[in-house]
């Protein structure tokens, strides 16, 4: 935890990196909301415990107290991606020898051909409020779920940030609350679903499901009913790590209480696709900016 970015950090940083930590002025000379921090891309190799280097994607979204970092590895080569089609001929010495690779690959073999040009940093703006939530370790969901005493709401929250820019509750008030009490009761069932796939994987896995805008976090506080009480649409991205299970959520749109069925159950809204709100959590985790089917999403800054 006191560790500085740069012992991680086998490649010089780009020379844009800075900028990541930066709040940005608006047109109208006021400091951007963090809810409209640019989101940063660039690619850098890693060290990892053995001492080796791991290409890794790294992309970096800002928060009021802090930057969070989401990394993609690469571990088979060095400043290459994986999904590539590649059609080889083997001449008669057994040399192999590419005849065809796809032109997205070409482009991004290009670029990454030396160590400056690899050393490239894209922003993207994101206009919707992302917050962050580290949940109980996979040991001691295990232990919990085979206790008498064990808690059925699921995992406990034992650390936040800006998750007051989804729903009405102080971040302070959300360590050892129910991370399931905060979504909507409609789709409890279905994130508590995610959260198993979550700790039996490796993989990290996106979803959609809503919030309660106004959850129930503090006794004796007014208590809104889930018939008045507003979703908050979002999407997550979710991964299970040595530390616990790590959320990673971004706002999609507000929306109204849904109706009940005939058996008096809330009705699991569909979720349309995004506007434009700038990329998912998938596609800047997925996407390569320099051969983005969506260039104009990305600016080169350096």
């Amino acid at each position: 935890m006191t560790g500085r970015v740069m012992d991680f950090v086998a490649d010089p940083l780009p020379e844009a990196y800075k900028e990541i930590y930066k709040r940005r002025s608006t047109d109208n000379g006021e400091l951007e909301d963090e809810d409209d921090a640019d989101v940063y891309c660039w690619y850098t190799n890693l060290k990892n415990s053995s001492g080796g280097t791991v290409l890794h994607k790294m992309v970096s979204m800002k928060t009021d107290d802090m930057v969070i970092f989401a990394g993609t590895a690469y571990p088979e080569a060095s400043y290459r991606i994986h999904n590539e089609l590649i059609v080889q001929k083997i001449d008669s010495k057994g040399v192999k020898q590419d005849l065809n690779v796809t032109q997205k690959m070409m482009s991004a073999r290009h670029r990454r051909g030396t160590e400056g040009e690899r050393n490239l940093m894209y922003r993207t703006r994101n206009r919707q409020a992302k917050a962050a939530f580290i949940l109980e370790n996979q040991q001691t969901l295990t232990e919990a779920n085979s206790s008498p005493d064990a808690h059925v709401t699921g995992p406990l929250i034992t650390f936040s940030t800006n998750a007051n820019h989804l729903i009405e509750a102080d971040m302070s008030d959300l360590v050892s609350y129910p991370f399931l009490k905060l979504v909507s009761p409609e789709d409890v069932l279905y994130v508590s679903k995610y959260f198993e796939r979550l700790i039996g994987s490796t993989d990290v896995m996106f979803e959609r499901f809503s919030l309660l805008y106004q959850p129930h976090v503090i006794d004796g506080d007014i208590v809104v009913s889930d018939e008045d009480n507003q979703r908050v649409v979002v999407e997550c991205l979710g991964s299970a790590v040595a530390d616990g299970v790590v959320l990673l959520l971004r706002k999609l749109c507000i929306a109204p209480p849904p109706k009940r069925d005939t058996m008096g159950n809330f009705i699991r809204a569909t979720i349309a696709p995004d506007s434009d709100n700038g990329l998912s959590l998938f596609e800047l985790l997925s996407d390569d900016p320099s051969t983005s089917e969506a260039p104009d999403r990305w600016t080169l800054m350096n």
